[in-house]
């Protein structure tokens, strides 16, 4: 990832499968080592309209607001993402410029628990309106190249039990079918 005055602009490589329910997933993260549980975070996001990409501002409870845009193409498989992180002072400012400027689509609220796992993010998802959710995103840097990555998060669905898991190709905010 390139990091510079608190943006982040970086690659991983992601999954996401829905699941009934996350407890024998955080009970196999809790018995993997090195796997480290990074906590409960409460999450909204509020997607803005654009010509291309995703561009929505997180709100997460106890941190500050970031303005996030990024690129994937919508299939179920391993796919790269390419992403920018903005971190901002001012949430609401920023959002109601972007409303008035981009026009609002939605938005998403979840619990997400997080954990990590050497390069890769686990979130164990919970989506309003929409039910249970496994995450998995290998960010790609010096050590872990895409091939590495896609390894990572294969061994990983092997790993937690989710090889049966049905995967989704759509972001949450297309699920909700917000426009």
């Amino acid at each position: 990832p390139v990091r510079a005055a608190g943006v982040v602009m970086a690659r991983n490589v992601e999954i996401k499968l829905r699941v009934g329910g996350h407890a024998a997933i955080v009970a196999r993260l809790r018995a993997l080592p090195g796997a480290r549980d990074a906590g409960v975070l409460r999450q909204r996001d509020v997607f803005f309209h654009t010509p291309c990409g995703r561009l929505k501002l997180r709100t997460t409870t106890g941190r500050p607001a970031q303005l996030i845009h990024y690129d994937r193409p919508d299939n179920p498989t391993l796919r790269t993402s390419e992403y920018t992180i903005v971190e901002t002072p001012d949430g609401d400012a920023l959002g109601a410029v972007l409303d008035q400027v981009l026009g609002r689509r939605g938005e998403v609220r979840r619990r997400r628990h997080l954990f990590q796992f050497d390069n890769v993010r686990i979130h164990l998802d919970e989506v309003g309106h929409l039910g249970h959710f496994v995450e998995l995103e290998a960010v790609l840097d010096a050590a872990h190249d895409e091939q590495a990555c896609r390894q990572s998060a294969h061994d990983l669905v092997q790993a937690l039990g989710l090889a049966d898991a049905i995967p989704e190709a759509r972001a949450y905010i297309d699920m909700l079918e917000i426009r």
